[in-house]
């Protein structure tokens, strides 16, 4: 078992140091390019658990697993998407300049996601649908408050 936990947190440890580096070296585009792929991939992991609570698509625990362990590891990557520099126009990003000026106001955001999606992670493994639905709601809680002051309307 130990080393089953330690392989992910492995992963997770070189995926933020490379995503730390990546950030302070890369050409803006490419910094706002490679977090909208990280947000793509929450989107693309959480939506599927939501969707088998509502009972839209089948459930199937191994996935549910699968997917809250990558919507917490991505939550972990998100604070150091937004170097300075990468405040583009609004054709470029829907992020508000509000990340950049409001900065103890984000972290305390990319906190909020982190530590749902830790509580996510953990009611995936437990197997209890109620408990799972209530991470999904706080996790969804969480995206929604950091996209209502953090991010531009479509």
């Amino acid at each position: 078992m130990p080393g089953k936990i330690m392989l992910p947190i492995a992963l997770v440890a070189a995926t933020v140091a490379t995503t730390q580096a990546a950030a302070r070296a890369a050409d803006p585009a490419d910094v706002i390019e490679y977090r909208q792929a990280v947000f793509q991939v929450t989107k693309n992991n959480f939506g599927p658990i939501a969707d088998m609570l509502k009972g839209e698509i089948d459930y199937d625990q191994a996935t549910v697993e699968k997917n809250a362990a990558v919507v917490q590891m991505m939550s972990t990557l998100v604070g150091d998407l937004f170097p300075e520099g990468t405040d583009a126009t609004p054709d470029e990003t829907d992020a508000l300049m509000d990340i950049w000026d409001e900065p103890d106001a984000f972290a305390d955001a990319v906190a909020e996601f982190e530590e749902t999606s830790v509580a996510l992670a953990r009611a995936s493994e437990s197997g209890d649908k109620r408990q799972l639905a209530a991470a999904v709601k706080d996790v969804g809680a969480s995206c929604k408050a950091c996209h209502d002051d953090f991010r531009r309307d479509d």
